[in-house]
């Protein structure tokens, strides 16, 4: 198939050897800045300068987040950013093996035992889950299984509040945004629960899906994204 067809690279449009993955050569792959300490022990959020003691970030402080730890795998740029573009916006299915396995690599790195975690994707309203035709945050959990296989995955969590986009809101503007957003719709709710999205910002949509999956029963939720924006 790469013979007859071959696939392009998302970012540069360049050939995509067998070895390279799907959606993005190595190139592009190498050129998305990861994310790592010294950071927010709750959010993830990076520190600039040098910090020698666990920290929690201001915003952490005044609005503790339901969940316990969120952290995200790159900055919001380069070729990790087109791909998540190229999945949301141009229905390029192509990259979401790429992107899941960042994920599952990402859940061994971050959680002491990923195995005891139940997958659940960010869900999308009904309506804007008509208008995109699918929900980016799912194909993405999906695909995690083939590098955690037997995990779990739980779909009780929906979306039951329609929002605009919060591109242009306030931390506080977005967590009003949010509130109430989410509801559990589902009898059973795992202990714990490693929540997948693509893109955090303030983390607001991710905490109120939290806190809806906390007062349902859930005793542990842990956030997991490609990238902080």
């Amino acid at each position: 198939m790469d013979f007859v067809l071959p696939r392009g690279c998302c970012e540069c449009g360049g050939e995509i050897h067998g070895d390279a993955g799907n959606g993005l050569c190595w190139d592009c792959r190498s050129d998305s800045l990861p994310l790592g300490p010294p950071w927010c022990e709750t959010c993830g959020m990076v520190i600039a300068g040098r910090v020698d003691h666990a920290f929690v970030c201001n915003q952490c402080q005044e609005h503790r987040p339901a969940f316990t730890q969120a952290r995200s795998l790159y900055r919001y740029e380069g070729g990790v950013r087109t791909a998540i573009h190229a999945l949301k916006y141009h229905r390029d299915f192509s990259v979401v093996p790429d992107l899941a396995r960042l994920l599952a690599a990402g859940a061994k790195v971050h959680l002491d035992n990923p195995e005891t975690y139940a997958l659940a994707a960010v869900p999308l309203h009904t309506r804007k889950l008509r208008e995109r035709g699918f929900n980016q945050s799912q194909e993405l959990t999906r695909y995690m299984r083939k590098w955690l296989p037997g995990q779990e995955i739980w779909t009780g969590l929906r979306r039951v509040k329609y929002t605009e986009t919060q591109t242009h809101l306030t931390a506080a503007g977005r967590r009003s945004n949010v509130r109430g957003a989410f509801q559990v719709k589902s009898k059973s709710i795992p202990d714990k629960i490693l929540l997948i999205d693509d893109v955090m910002t303030t983390g607001s949509t991710v905490d109120a899906c939290a806190r809806a999956m906390k007062k349902a029963g859930a005793k542990e939720v842990r956030v997991m994204t490609l990238a902080r924006g």
